[in-house]
């Protein structure tokens, strides 16, 4: 069931050294290319990202470890397509993010603020009238404090019906 992916989903920063094969990788991109998008365009497209000196120079543009440390980056980008860029990115990397945890493996939404995003999108030679917004690092998790969600960390009183 999908919602036991979503509670056991949980961001991850720390990932040991194992390799994520090419056959793991495409289930974790196909979640993310079936996800809907705005006017049904399938605006997205994903660069993957593992090569050691490729990922420490994005390091030295987001900088934070993790980036490093995971075997696999995935970039989500979105084409002028999409009149929903943003939204269309959200949604096919939620779809990935969940893929990776059914597949035993940890992840996490790392930002890219607009910034960065031009520094990325040059470095990778992306090409213009794609966007990016975020990217997502993926391995085998090596952090043991991270704790499930549990049934009672739904909370019911931040449902409203009909009005506030």
């Amino acid at each position: 069931m999908v919602i036991e992916a979503i509670q056991k989903r949980r961001s991850m920063r720390m990932y040991k050294t194992d390799a994520v094969s090419e056959d793991v990788i495409n289930e974790i991109i196909k979640a993310g290319q079936f996800a809907p998008t705005a006017h049904g365009t399938g605006a997205v497209e994903f660069l993957v990202i593992t090569d050691a000196k490729m990922k420490k120079d994005i390091f030295d543009i987001v900088g934070q470890d993790y980036v490093t440390e995971a075997p696999v980056l995935i970039i989500p980008v979105a084409t002028d397509a999409t009149v929903l860029p943003v939204q269309d990115i959200s949604v096919a990397t939620q779809n990935m993010l969940l893929q990776a945890t059914d597949l035993g493996l940890g992840s996490v939404w790392k930002h890219v603020v607009p910034e960065w995003a031009g520094k990325i999108k040059e470095m990778l030679s992306i090409p213009e009238g794609y966007h990016v917004i975020n990217m997502v690092p993926i391995g085998l998790p090596n952090d043991p404090d991270v704790i499930e969600h549990a049934d009672d960390d739904f909370k019911i009183e931040k449902i409203h019906r009909e009005k506030w």
